[in-house]
């Protein structure tokens, strides 16, 4: 019997109680713990009601509400900005926005301000439903917007699209000292070098580092490929040294946007140099680097360097993980330089590595010689749909086809 006890337990013994029985899904024993509380002819504490509500909250809102009214509002407890928080949580949740605002006005009627955390909570609700113009509009209304109600709404505008409307919140966010946090910079920045204006997207940059903002390296990986799309990866390689004097240090997906970059524009001794850079660092590249100048190296006329990254590939520890393409890259780089002999060795070589592949592959090449078009195009459709062949391939093998079966050498044509 409680009586027995010599000193009723500490609230905190009732709300671990709470949390249990919630995380154990025995929600209607939750709502006991008042009566438990009772016979201890103690009166249950604020917080413990809040406990049983953001518990209720999380299970079934309707329940919660009814918690409320019967069991808080009977006691004589309106409940505090904690309580009201919780119960728009859960409206929120569940999509019911119109009752969200129905709760708010509640609140005002009663004569309480309700915080920022309420605020940005329906914020969240509208602008995850697609409203961003109605929750702008409730920003308005609110006394104190902070940094999260700033994210919120740029974050909203940035998925629209609406880049204007993106950068003038930003701009009146930072005058108000609510600075946004990085993730919400860099998907500005992100949306602007998307659309080309790599220009306004250091301004961004420069703007949010001035007012005390914090950029990390996925913000300046997103400028410095916007600079890279728009064939800049000289001014790129700035910002990965501007990157490192601010201790933001540069990774491997740093690496394989400028290499990327310098490959697109031709600037194969720098894509070479950059890669050494990243080794040199002690950053191990992924298989995306070594594709990427692999297919630079071939498709510029420099095969052999292809084929020295393509060793470097599958020494390092992740290999090709059975992909294909880099082996794809070196056959057509050796077909575009003419050394044909060398591109059916290398492919009888890749016969251990893609057994399948290749089996299908001297097929399409025996049906070719035949002449039988038809059958040799049903056996690559059949490959195709199977998937995990890349196209690259089958290119290659058209070319080596086309050179060893026609008339007429391809060369000097």
């Amino acid at each position: 019997m409680p009586g027995s006890i010599g000193s009723p337990p500490e609230e905190d013994i009732f709300i671990t109680l709470v949390h249990g029985l919630g995380q154990a899904k025995m929600i209607r024993n939750v709502i006991k713990v008042v009566d438990l509380v009772s016979k201890f002819d103690e009166t249950p504490s604020m917080k413990i009601y809040n406990s049983i509500l953001d518990v209720l909250v999380k299970e079934d809102i309707d329940l919660a509400r009814k918690f409320y009214r019967e069991k808080m509002m009977e006691s004589g407890l309106e409940g505090d900005d904690y309580t009201f928080g919780i119960l728009m949580k859960g409206l929120c949740l569940t999509n019911r926005i119109n009752e969200g605002f129905k709760h708010l006005a509640a609140m005002k009627s009663r004569g309480l301000i309700p915080n920022t955390v309420i605020y940005n909570t329906l914020l969240h609700a509208l602008c995850k439903n697609g409203k961003v113009g109605r929750a702008r509009s409730l920003m308005n209304e609110m006394l104190e917007p902070n940094e999260v109600t700033s994210n919120i709404l740029i974050s909203a505008y940035c998925r629209e699209g609406n880049v204007v409307q993106a950068l003038v919140l930003l701009e009146k966010s930072i005058g108000n000292g609510c600075v946004p946090d990085v993730i919400t910079v860099t998907k500005v920045i992100g949306i602007l070098c998307n659309g080309g204006r790599v220009t306004e997207a250091v301004e961004v940059l420069e703007r949010v580092k001035s007012s005390g903002g914090s950029v990390d390296v996925v913000a300046y990986n997103t400028l410095i490929k916007g600079f890279c799309k728009k064939r800049k990866a000289k001014i790129a390689v700035g910002y990965l040294k501007e990157m490192e004097r601010k201790g933001s240090l540069p990774n491997v997906e740093t690496y394989n946007v400028l290499n990327s970059g310098f490959c697109e524009s031709g600037m194969l001794d720098s894509a070479m140099d950059t890669f050494q850079e990243m080794n040199t660092a002690g950053i191990i590249g992924n298989f995306v680097i070594f594709d990427t100048l692999v297919n630079g190296l071939c498709s510029g006329g420099r095969t052999n360097d292809g084929f020295k990254i393509l060793e470097l590939m599958e020494e390092s520890k992740g290999g090709s993980r059975g992909r294909i393409s880099p082996y794809n890259r070196i056959i057509y780089g050796l077909y575009k330089e003419n050394r044909l002999t060398e591109a059916f060795e290398f492919l009888s070589k890749m016969g251990k590595l893609f057994p399948r592949a290749i089996e299908r592959s001297s097929r399409i090449l025996g049906l070719c010689k035949e002449g039988t078009i038809g059958d040799a195009k049903r056996v690559y459709d059949q490959m195709t749909e199977e998937g995990g062949i890349s196209i690259l391939f089958f290119v290659a093998l058209f070319f080596l086809a086309s050179f060893l079966f026609s008339p007429i050498s391809p060369v000097g044509q």
